[in-house]
């Protein structure tokens, strides 16, 4: 039997399913690191009951679920207001044909003078570069900033006496920094040397879960490191300044590292933050 004569395919049908694939590849990098995702589960969960429900001529529960249905639209408006705003700014006209090459250097370079002059001083600090996938999971836990990016004001956060040093800051795919003070998730690699610092981990452990650039400033070697999935690099700082530009304007998509930027090479330059009990954390980054 010949499949194609069964199932007949037009050029038409084959660019209809490369859209809706694109669309909704696009809609899961958005929704991904957001709140959406949960409640997206809770209203399959409300769906299933429903269908249960009708199946089993449960009358009470299917007038309830009725009710619900006949108001769906409203509620997922409210729910997800800031997510589809996002989303229809993401998918906007001018977002989609802007060239912003030379905002995203110009951006990385007020961040890179930034680390230049904290490793100097020897300031810890952590700087995520957001990409493609969303964020908000970690900028909702953390203290909105919602500025431009400058020297001043990175170091400012970063100073020890700072409230905010403690944590990372995150700059949106526009290049203005969301906020400050986020606390990102710890890797668990167990190959990972143990020498290795707190800081470094928490790069690692978000660039295993995201595809964010992320730029470490090691208060005890003061030096600069770069993380981006799941591997650091630490090279000449002409090499980590390509690296950056590369990996944000999306001419690169992955990192070789030198046997001398390995993670064992690295030492321990921070320490877990101690709680008001005096109990350290081994689940979120700390940037003391």
């Amino acid at each position: 039997m010949d499949f194609w004569n069964l199932v007949p395919l037009r050029w038409q049908d084959l660019i209809d399913i490369l859209l809706l694939s694109f669309l909704f590849y696009r809609i899961l990098l958005l929704i991904k690191g957001t709140r959406t995702i949960p409640m997206l589960m809770g209203m399959i969960i409300l769906l299933v009951l429903y269908l249960v429900a009708r199946f089993f001529q449960l009358d009470a529960t299917g007038l309830l679920m009725d009710n619900l249905a006949n108001s769906l639209v409203l509620v997922l408006v409210v729910l997800f207001q800031a997510d589809i705003r996002n989303a229809l700014a993401q998918f906007g006209l001018i977002t989609l044909f802007r060239d912003n090459r030379a905002q995203q250097q110009d951006v990385a370079e007020r961040v890179l003078a930034a680390c230049r002059t904290m490793a100097r001083r020897k300031i810890g600090a952590l700087v995520v570069f957001e990409k493609e996938v969303g964020l908000r999971n970690f900028t909702d836990r953390g203290n909105p900033i919602n500025g431009l990016v400058s020297e001043s004001l990175l170091l400012s956060i970063f100073h020890p006496t700072s409230p905010l040093h403690d944590g990372a800051v995150i700059l949106s795919r526009k290049g203005d920094l969301v906020a400050a003070k986020c606390i990102l998730p710890v890797s668990m690699n167990q190959n990972l040397s143990t020498m290795l610092g707190t800081r470094h981990r928490a790069a690692l452990g978000l660039t295993e879960e995201t595809d964010a650039v992320v730029l470490i400033v090691s208060e005890e070697r003061k030096e600069i490191s770069l993380g981006f999935q799941g591997q650091l690099m630490r090279e000449s700082e002409a090499d980590l300044k390509q690296m950056l530009f590369s990996l944000l304007s999306g001419k690169t998509t992955s990192i070789k590292t030198k046997k001398s930027t390995a993670e064992e090479d690295i030492l321990l330059d921070d320490s877990f933050s101690i709680s008001r009990t005096g109990e350290s954390s081994p689940n979120s980054a700390a940037t003391s």
